[in-house]
């Protein structure tokens, strides 16, 4: 059995109707989709926490794909668009959710009126969040991963999102009582999922085949059209062509589609041992051994920086190993556009290099250049500093001839960057597990580690630091204020 508790808020839906004007007027007048939008859109629907919003809120405040594709379609400045802002029209609708948090309120509402024994399937960094409103042995809160590994035999699963194709099977075909806590606009895609495999069934049943066997003729019954929120209909349809992998990782931990975004928060944090910067959503331990992310850090705590450098390569060799082919093609496409680097490096020299791709819109600093092509960098930090190398390398070919080359490119570069951040979970969730019960887990025992060489590499590498300092940056590195900023925004 089913049961949907579906979220419909007139204001809300407005906010959602006006959104989707909004974008598709600059997709109409500019020719741009914004598609950064849709992923901050799909990451708040499936928001409960306050803190997830805040940092969403910075994010479309930093974000500037808007004022780039304005820039491009001819030096159009945000003043013109007026009314028919979308950047204005998503901050708003991201401090009503922040206000209102109904996905919270609805799940807990649920929770503290029940009898049953539930598992709620979770963002893995909501699941502390959950267990400690609700600490009842009946309750069990899980991220996706861990879904297929427990009995669900009398017990009910609730889930907090709907996201398109891949989620209907898996609830289509579960033998057990489900629970969808979705808004109005996720039920509806809910219903249109649905409505498409009525009609492969009614297809089905009206073949000549059957009615030469039966002799009894099917009448469709007419169904009333569905509305669908366009711009969510978009970033679901984006997830649905995400590999199985990739996609388990984004319902592990909704964030993933943050790596799109170009723009980053970085925050410089201060402690007893280091000034070290994280982008808001790195995760690091804290003294208990749980993962918290880099907007959750406050002044006083105890924390542990995740290792990066010493364990991204051989993150990147178990991916090699697992699925060598694919890694093939991600090592001659990450081969390629560094060769193009060197060659137009030795063409011009670094510092000629840089004044021409910063005027064809190159957007990081020149001692982030000098490293393109040297060292282990995959790929460049964004799609599109490779897009204007390409055309310095390529002065003759057409924009389009850039976007065939680029596209492959671009595949292999979100293959790379989605298997090392799962990778990069899955290994964060082993240290932790090691951290807080000693047990070695599946990914660290395939690299050669027990329990004295993983206990030296933690007092080495990852020693608890006491935090004095936090500043927000931007993506340059210049310091900005925190309350001003959202008092910018609410005003």
């Amino acid at each position: 059995m089913i049961q949907f508790i579906i979220i419909n808020i007139s204001e809300f839906n407005e906010r959602i109707k006006n959104f989707d004007a909004k974008i598709e007027y600059v997709k109409t007048k500019f020719n741009y989709e914004l598609k950064s939008y849709g992923n901050i859109i799909r990451i708040s629907l499936n928001a409960i926490q306050e803190e997830s919003i805040n940092n969403l809120i910075e994010r479309v405040v930093i974000n500037k794909e808007l004022e780039r594709a304005l820039e491009n379609a001819g030096g159009y400045s945000m003043e013109y668009l007026g009314e028919n802002n979308p950047k204005t029209e998503l901050i708003g609708l991201l401090l009503f959710l922040k206000k209102n948090l109904p996905k919270q309120t609805q799940l807990f509402d649920f929770l503290e009126n029940s009898a049953r024994r539930e598992i709620i399937v979770s963002d893995n960094y909501d699941i502390e969040f959950v267990k400690q409103q609700f600490k009842n042995s009946r309750l069990e809160v899980i991220p996706f991963s861990e879904l297929k590994k427990n009995n669900l035999q009398n017990k009910t699963l609730v889930f907090l999102s709907f996201n398109g194709q891949k989620d209907f099977d898996l609830i289509y075909n579960i033998d057990c009582d489900i629970v969808l806590i979705l808004y109005e606009q996720e039920y509806n895609l809910y219903q249109n999922k649905l409505s498409q495999r009525k009609k492969l069934i009614e297809d089905e049943i009206n073949s000549r085949a059957r009615l030469e066997i039966c002799g009894v003729t099917y009448y469709n019954h007419p169904e009333e059209p569905i509305t669908i929120s366009t711009t969510i209909e978009n970033i679901v349809g984006r997830l649905d062509d995400w590999s199985t992998r990739a996609y388990e990782g984004y319902k592990n931990e909704c964030d993933l589609l943050l790596s799109e975004i170009e723009e980053k928060i970085i925050y410089k944090i201060s402690s007893d041992r280091a000034t070290f910067y994280l982008d808001s959503n790195d995760t690091v331990f804290n003294q208990k051994g749980d993962l918290i992310k880099g907007y959750k850090i406050n002044i006083g705590e105890r924390i542990r920086i995740y290792p990066k450098e010493q364990l991204a390569e051989n993150l990147y060799q178990v991916a090699v190993e697992t699925e060598p082919d694919v890694f093939g093609k991600v090592e001659e496409h990450s081969a390629y556009w560094k060769q193009h680097v060197i060659e137009l490096r030795n063409i011009y020299g670094d510092e000629v290099l840089y004044k021409k791709l910063k005027e064809k819109g190159l957007r990081i600093l020149q001692a982030t250049l000098e490293s393109y092509g040297k060292g282990d960098r995959k790929f460049p930090m964004f799609n599109n500093d490779l897009r204007v190398i390409l055309k310095l390398y390529y002065p003759s070919k057409t924009d389009y001839e850039i976007d065939v080359i680029l596209k492959p490119i671009l595949k292999s570069k979100t293959i790379y960057n989605s298997t090392m951040i799962v990778l990069g979970r899955g290994l964060k969730q082993e240290l932790r597990l090691f951290l807080k019960e000693k047990r070695i887990g599946e990914i660290l025992v395939k690299r050669s580690f027990n329990a004295n060489t993983l206990q030296s590499f933690i007092d080495e590498y990852m020693p608890l630091n006491s935090i004095i300092h936090k500043e927000l940056f931007n993506e340059e590195l210049e310091v900005l204020d925190t309350e001003v900023l959202f008092q910018q925004i609410e005003l």
